[in-house]
């Protein structure tokens, strides 16, 4: 890996993190937005993170796709096999990853680090959860070990109703499917997340576009006044912007948080300007 791709590979940011070689073992098309492939991944019985809910990985592309790093969320994790499952959100833009999606073979190998734990939904008696279709691998995720007694609504936002459809049903969870608009300056999500009801009484779980998550951060910090931990929320893309452009601006705010003598924990990613 060259340098410049080793984002954020400080010891106080990786701990127990691990650089795997994974092979691609099998390969599937669920809906038409969505890449899956399963990856066979030594000795990740032996690490119960694997297992947890919303865990991300980082995959490392090689030089014919401009040596690119993403961020992906483990779908499903087989500790008998030590396979996990990962969907790829396709887009109608070239890529690096775009590239990779429609040359990957069974049998690839691909370089990994990981397990990292993601941010899964606050503690609370319901739950208001706001997302787009690049977030559905980590809603299905969390659903699969959702709280028995934890109540709430949902929305998201998909041009492809099969990946809604296949999220799991939960009693007395609502989810909403939303058509995506056209306009980029239209925020549907952060929409429904000025319209809802007593939104104080519950806590929020969010990811999808950076600027419309920060749109829904703010409105429940600021207007509706929730505390900090009652918001879990993370932008996973932006618009015009691609994710080598925003992780070079968050490698260079996160080496100069640390030049000051700060950790990770005071790293907020939304408040970067990108």
């Amino acid at each position: 890996m060259k340098e410049t791709d080793n984002l954020l590979r400080e010891n106080s940011h990786d701990r127990d993190i691990s650089e795997i070689v994974a092979t691609i073992t099998a390969l599937d098309h669920p809906s038409p937005s969505l890449l899956r492939f399963t990856a066979f991944v030594p000795g990740s019985a032996n690490n119960p993170v694997w297992a947890e809910a919303n865990v991300a990985i980082r995959l490392y592309l090689s030089e014919e796709f401009d040596d690119a790093t993403r961020v992906y969320t483990v779908r499903s994790f087989d500790a008998a096999t030590e396979s996990i499952v990962v969907d790829v959100v396709q887009h109608h833009h070239e890529s690096p990853m775009m590239r990779w999606s429609d040359t990957v073979k069974i049998n690839d190998t691909l370089v990994l680090t990981g397990p990292r734990p993601h941010f899964v939904i606050p503690e609370g008696e319901q739950a208001a959860l706001f997302l787009d279709d690049t977030a559905i691998p980590a809603l299905a995720a969390i659903l699969d070990q959702w709280p028995t007694d934890l109540r709430g609504k949902g929305w998201v936002v998909t041009d492809d109703p099969a990946a809604f459809d296949e999220l799991p049903s939960i009693d007395g969870l609502e989810l909403n499917l939303l058509a995506p608009g056209s306009d980029p300056t239209v925020q549907p999500l952060a929409q429904q997340a000025y319209d809802l009801e007593n939104p104080e009484t519950y806590v929020v779980w969010a990811a999808g576009e950076r600027d419309e998550i920060k749109s829904i951060r703010r409105h429940f910090r600021k207007q509706v006044g929730l505390e900090k931990d009652a918001v879990a929320v993370f932008g996973y893309w932006k618009y015009n912007t691609t994710n080598t452009q925003i992780d070079a601006v968050r490698k260079e705010n996160y080496m100069k948080m640390l030049s000051e003598g700060l950790q990770l924990e005071n790293f907020d990613d939304l408040s970067l300007e990108i």
